[in-house]
This record gives C-alpha cells, structure tokens and sequence, in this order.
C-alpha cells in the first residue's frame, strides 16, 4: 500500500485540527465556567439543568410577584388605618353632637368638620399605588373607586371583585379589595340614620342631620358597623401578609437548594479543567511539532 506524501500531510494537518478543536473548548468552558458547552456532552445533566433553570426562573417570578402584592397590601393597610382613625374621629364628633348641652350652631360647625373628614374618607377610597393603580376598584384598577356628583356618591370600579396574583407553586393570594366591600355598599333612595351601608352616605347624613339640628343616634350605628369592616378588611390584609412572608421564606430556601445543585451539576471544576486544558495544549504543540516533521519527509529530500 503506498502513503503520498499528501496524504501524510493531510494526516497531520487533521491531528493539529482536532486539537485546536478541544483546546478551544477547554479555553472557552475555563471562560463560562460552565462544566458543558453541548448537550451531547452529557445528555442527562444538561436536562436537568435546564429543568432546575427553569424552576429557579419561575420561583424568582413568584418572588417578584411577592413584592408587588406586599406594596398593595401594606398600602391598603395604611390607607384603612388612617380611614379607621379618620371614622373614629367622626364618631367622637357625633357624640358630642348628641349631648344636649349643643345649640344648632355648635352642631353645624361639627357638622363642617365631619364634612372635611368625610372628604378625606373619600380621598383614601381613592388611594393610588406607585403604579397609579387605584387600590380599592377591585380589577378596574385604571378608575378611581369613588366620585360624588349631583346625583350622590357612585362606585365605579368593578365590585366584587378581587385579583389573584400566583405567589407560589399552586398558590395564590389577593392583593386587594374592592371598594364596595370595605367602605360599604351605596344605599339607594331616601337616606335614614341606622341603616345606611355605606360609610360615605353615612357620614353625610349624619352631617345634614346636625346641620338640621336633629342629630340621631342611629348615626352611631352606621359608623360602628363600618368600622367593624375596616377592622375585618385590615385583619383579612394582615394575614395576607404574613402569607407572602411565609411563602416569600419557602421560594427562597428553593432557590438557593435549586441554584446549589444545579451548580453542582453544571459548574466547572476549575483545577480539573486548567489540567485538561494544559494538556490539551501540550497535545497541539505535538502536533504542530509533529506536522513540521512529516512536512520534511519526502525521497526528493535524498535525490541529488
């Protein structure tokens, strides 16, 4: 069998190629350190790395999600603690405006107080996150909750409804309420002390009552039991809370266990890959050296 001297060449130009070949994949998993560049390297790892990827992508989505119900909520929190002061303030307001000693215009300068605090109740109904989302419109979060034309107050976000944010594997949590829940339902028609739902109406016409100088008592009806709401609402949000602190914990221990196998997996071992890499290097040098050798061997190199 004869060998050309071409073929030989041939021959050692591929070694050198091969070689520049692994020497360029070491350099560059010592660059990523990443312990797999191909999945056919090693099939079975590089699947389960891409699972254990992905389970960490969507647990760091929970935990984004996390933060954005707890701004929402720790805002309803405080909105609802300054509207329950804000009624409490009312209430004191109308027991003294029930004491008998109060003249008709003592009622009425109470009355023009509860009128300021009852346009503050409003303006927390109304209550915007740094998103400009308003908090108690339930899913119509692009609306203001309540307005107040000639006709009266009117809910005009969506009642009844609430939004459930995924803060976890098959959980999930609300990250607010509407509107007609907390502050009450809008009662229709002629108003009377003592069964008036809505705290907004409620305050209102206590106000016209003392303006009238016919203060009921029944008023004080009315504002217990919407404080009774604000107290359920902000006791609902407190637990909701603690739920997104609870979970927030659990998706981040399994991020870290996740990231410490996936690192285990796929990671580099640097001092194992600087050896191979040296090695892979001296391999081409052969080559080359070898390349240089067979390019001299040839019988006209012996003809005179």
């Amino acid at each position: 069998m004869r060998i050309s001297t071409s073929w030989s060449q041939q021959l050692s130009i591929d070694a050198m190629l091969s070689q520049q070949v692994k020497l360029s994949e070491a350099q560059l998993k010592l660059s990523t350190g990443q312990k797999y560049l191909k999945p056919s390297e090693n099939p079975t790892a590089v699947t389960g790395l891409i699972n254990l990827r992905q389970n960490i992508q969507e647990n760091e989505q929970y935990q984004v999600n996390i933060g954005m119900s707890r701004q929402r909520l720790e805002l309803q929190e405080s909105s609802l603690d300054n509207a329950t002061d804000t009624l409490q303030r009312i209430r004191e307001l109308a027991v003294q405006g029930l004491n008998d000693s109060n003249n008709a215009e003592n009622r009425k300068q109470l009355a023009y107080e509860i009128d300021e605090l009852n346009q503050h109740l409003l303006s927390l109904a109304n209550t915007q996150n740094a998103n400009g989302e308003y908090l108690f419109s339930g899913t119509k979060s692009d609306v203001p909750a309540y307005s107040k034309g000639a006709g009266g107050y009117s809910f005009d976000g969506e009642p009844d409804t609430r939004r459930s944010i995924a803060i976890g594997p098959e959980r999930t949590v609300t990250d607010g309420d509407p509107g007609n829940t907390v502050f009450g339902e809008l009662t229709p028609g002629a108003l009377t002390a003592g069964s008036i739902g809505n705290v907004f109406q409620a305050v209102e016409q206590l106000s016209l009552d003392l303006k009238n100088n016919q203060p009921s008592s029944n008023s004080l009806t009315d504002i217990d039991d919407a404080l009774r709401r604000f107290e359920n609402t902000r006791a609902s949000t407190g637990a909701r809370l603690h739920a997104l602190d609870n979970q927030e914990s659990l998706n981040e221990d399994y991020i870290l266990d996740n990231k410490a196998t996936a690192s285990a997996i796929g990671d580099l071992d640097y001092a194992d890959a600087i050896s191979k890499f040296n090695l892979q290097q001296t391999s081409l040098q052969a080559a080359q050296q070898a390349y240089v050798k067979v390019q001299n061997l040839s019988l006209f190199n012996y003809i005179n």
